[in-house]
This record gives structure tokens, sequence and C-alpha cells, in this order.
């Protein structure tokens, strides 16, 4: 994700003013960390060990802005005060909302975060804490996916969402509008959120993933006067309302409904996998990572251990049947939650047997339905992931000082691995002549499987390539571009920029 860009801040009051972001602004003063010296004093900004709070006045509500490539982050948003409450609106391509509290009572009439991503695009939810919960007999609340722009992926990791009146995660919305936007929920816990505590759904085939979450019910509060059902209480666990929704690895015990899919237009389905429902789900437990308090969430913390969990043994992969070349990442020993993501043109299986760069829970891998798959996760401290990968990376987004990157067993980086051009030469149209070509790149060349075949008289070396078709197609991924190039034999050529 890029994190050159930062977040907005607005604050509702007479006028509608903007502000710099909070991230790297601890230890400063609060006019040289916001910009701006006069809307803001001591008591509205207080520092932390490594975060900063934001307090908002008795019936106040704060917003915040979110845009492409930025980030929020390390924020706890104070909202104690009586009829105190917060916004936070992110939108586009690249965003990331992480270590972030609402701390106190929402006293309701608006949802607390209202995320979307643009189409073809991603972004991240982490360490969210909306624990606080909702002032009963109001309406909204929680988090709702905005209808209306959300067409991307959004992954949300870490979160914990309690006692909201008008759903915990409404992510559904996009569903009915035929968007086909992905919402997918990761190590995460849920209690007694009313109407539904996770409702996701997809269309156009896309499949939204809950895997290693908990929902705990039983203490859930009646809707207010802007809900449909004034009163009502029915705390849903997982709520599917358009196509697949895949349950993995979870507990899910809420009451009166313990799972629930609408039998409507997009084929809505709960595929459930090594997960525990109702009277047999172990509530007791927390995913581990979740954060317990709004300090824990803005600090990056977490006190939850993870507790027993469902057994997952039988949902890991033959690592030995696996297809594909091994790609690890692993984060240096220094790092803290720094993030991947990577395309592959084809296919990716999590590989799950070594331990210290195991994929795990809060690791996704999203088909696209473009046949091409977005691998996304988090690591630090010396741990990493890794992944059966069979096809071509076309694209990758990391900081690579902070990760070592090995494909096949070596050393690589970005620019090795990641080859955005296709090159395929094509004798189909003369399958008794032969074709003879010799191109030079740039960058860095590849053979590629997925475009042609891969036989001995293809030879790369040092940026140059050579081969020869008859009646076939070969095919070359690179970077770069082509600086020479010679074909003798009546074979076509097709080159694709996809840089």
């Amino acid at each position: 994700m890029a994190r050159d860009k930062t977040a907005r801040e607005r604050e509702q009051c007479d006028t509608t003013v903007n502000r710099r972001s909070f991230l790297g602004a601890a230890g400063t003063g609060v006019a040289a960390a916001l910009g701006v010296g006069t809307l803001a004093n001591a008591s509205d900004v207080a520092n932390a060990a490594d975060y900063r709070t934001v307090t908002v006045p008795a019936g106040g509500t704060k917003t915040f802005s979110v845009g492409s490539g930025e980030t929020l982050e390390n924020l706890l948003i104070d909202m104690t005060a009586d009829g105190a409450s917060a916004k936070i609106y992110a939108k586009g391509d690249g965003w990331t909302v992480r270590n972030v509290a609402f701390k106190g009572n929402h006293p309701g009439g608006h949802y607390l975060f209202t995320p979307a991503v643009s189409k073809g695009g991603t972004a991240t939810v982490e360490n969210l804490y909306m624990g606080d919960g909702q002032t009963a007999q109001t309406a909204k609340g929680g988090i709702w996916v905005n209808a209306n722009a959300h067409y991307g992926t959004l992954n949300f990791r870490n979160v914990h969402i309690a006692h909201f009146i008008d759903n915990g995660l409404y992510g559904t919305g996009p569903g009915a509008q035929g968007h086909g936007g992905v919402v997918n929920v990761y190590d995460s816990y849920f209690n007694s959120n009313n109407i539904a505590n996770i409702r996701v759904g997809s269309r156009d085939g896309r499949t939204c993933h809950v895997e290693n979450c908990v929902v705990e019910g039983g203490t859930a509060r009646p809707c207010g006067a802007g809900c449909s059902s004034p009163g009502s209480i029915s705390s849903r666990g997982v709520w599917a309302w358009w196509g697949p929704v895949e349950v993995r690895d979870s507990d899910i015990g809420t009451s009166p409904a313990r799972r629930e899919q609408d039998n409507r237009a997009g084929d809505p389905e709960i595929l459930s996998q090594n997960t525990r429902w109702g009277s047999d789900a172990d509530t007791s437990r927390v995913p581990a990572g979740v954060p317990m308090t709004a300090e824990e969430a803005a600090s990056g913390t977490s006190s939850a251990d993870g507790g027993s969990g469902s057994d997952s043994t039988t949902s890991e992969p033959d690592d030995s049947d696996a297809p594909g070349t091994v790609l690890e990442l692993v984060a240096g020993s220094n790092t803290s939650s720094v993030s991947y993501q990577f395309t592959v043109e084809g296919s990716v299986q999590k590989r799950m047997s070594p331990d210290d760069v195991a994929s795990e829970g809060n690791d996704s891998v999203t088909d696209n339905g473009d046949g091409t798959v977005t691998v996304s996760g988090v690591a630090g401290n010396g741990y990493g992931d890794s992944y059966f990968v069979d096809g071509d990376v076309i694209s990758m987004d990391l900081d690579e000082s902070k990760w070592t990157i090995r494909y096949g067993g070596e050393e690589v980086g970005v620019s090795d691995l990641s080859l955005p051009n296709k090159l395929v030469i094509d004798g189909s149209n003369a399958p008794r002549l032969a074709s003879d070509y010799t191109f030079e790149v740039s960058g860095t060349a590849r053979k590629s499987a997925a475009l042609g075949s891969v036989n001995d008289h293809d030879t790369i070396s040092d940026g140059q390539i050579s081969g020869r078709v008859i009646g076939g197609k070969d095919g070359f991924r690179f970077s770069g571009e082509i600086t020479a190039f010679e074909l003798d034999g009546p074979a076509t050529v097709q080159v694709e920029d996809g840089s």
C-alpha cells in the first residue's frame, strides 16, 4: 500500500477545515502536528506514548477523510462526552485505516465508519476498535460499506465491534447495486450487534470471506425509530444477501439466528468450512491480535491470545501436492505490521506448513474474476508468509527495504519478480514453417508457460531472449522496454505493455 500520503481530518462545527493527519505527529505540538493553530487546544488533542488522542466535545462530531493512497493510523477518538461522536469516510484505492479506536458510547444517527474501494482497487482496515457500543433505541451505528461507491476489495483484520444497533458490519449494499464489491473479514471479534454482526455478499460470482472470526451474542440492544422494525432484536451471526460467503475456521454463536442467507437474486450461499455454529461455537475465545480496549487498538497492541479456536488442521492444504513455485515474503526483524500486496495471472495457494513463514487467516487470496488473483497480508518482527504461485507475478506493492523476497528458494527483488509486460511469438498461422527470433529488453525477462510453450530452444541470458516456434506459441513476461528485436519467419508477434 502507498504510504506517501496521509489522511485528513475535518471538524464539523460552524465551518469545515482541512488538516494534516496524525501520522507521525506524536510528540509534537498541536499546531505543528495539525498545521492549524486556531482550531485545537490542549483539551482537544492530547498526546499518548505511541498514538494521538482527539477529544470530541459534548454534542459534537468529528469527521475524518481518507483518500486513495492515504493512511489514517495510531489514533484514539475520545467520544466519552455526552452526545459526542465521530465519522470516518474512506474512499478510493490503496488507502489504509490502522490502529484506530472509537472510545465511548455512540449516540446514533449516523454510521461511525463509511468505507468504499474503487474498481480494481484494494484497501485495508486493521486493528480497529468499536467495542463500546451505541445507545439503545437509536438508528444506524457501526460500519456501512458505501453501497454507491464500493467496487473493489475491502479487507478487515483484527476488528472489534460490539453492541451496535443497525448492524455491526453492513457490507451488502454494493451487492444490491450490482457493483460487485467484495468485503472480507479476518481474525475479528463481534459481540451482540443488532440485525447482523457480519453482513456481507457480492455479486457476479465473487466470493466474500469470513475467516477465523468469533461472533458472541445474547445482549443486543433494540433498534430505534430509524430502523425498519423499531424495538426489534435479531442479532444474526453471518448474513449473506448476495453471492457466496465462505465462513472458515470461525465460531459463530448468536441468537436467534446463527446463520442466514436470503433466497434472492445473486444466489446467496454460506459455504461453511471448519466452523462451529450456535451452541457448538466457542465464543469464549477472541482471535489473537484483536484489540480489547481503545488504547490497545490505537497503540497497535492486543491482550487477546486467540483461545483454542476451531481445529484448523482440516483446512490446511497438502503442500506436497500444491502446484506452482514457492514465493516467500519475510518481514525485517525490526518491523511491526508491515503490509504487502501482489497480483498473479494464474492461481495462488497459501503455504501453511513452515512455522515462521506460514500464511495465516489474516492473509487473503482474492480471485478477481479476470484470470488474475490478488494476494495481501501483514507480517513483522522477522516472520513472514509464503505461497504456491502457479502463474506469473504481474505486480507487487511493498516497501522493499522492509522485506526479504524469495522465489523458488532464491532471493529476488521486486523488479526481478514482477514482470508486467507480455511478449508472444505465434507461429500457429504456419504450422510447418519455423520462425527464429531474438529480442533484448532493458529489464528482466522470464518464460511464461501461461502464454506459450516452454522448451529447450528458448534461452534467456543477460536480457537477451532467443528461440524458435514451429506451429506453436512462445510466451515471455518482461519488465522495461524492448530495445532490439529480430524475427526470421512467418510468425506474428504480440506485445502488451502492462506497466
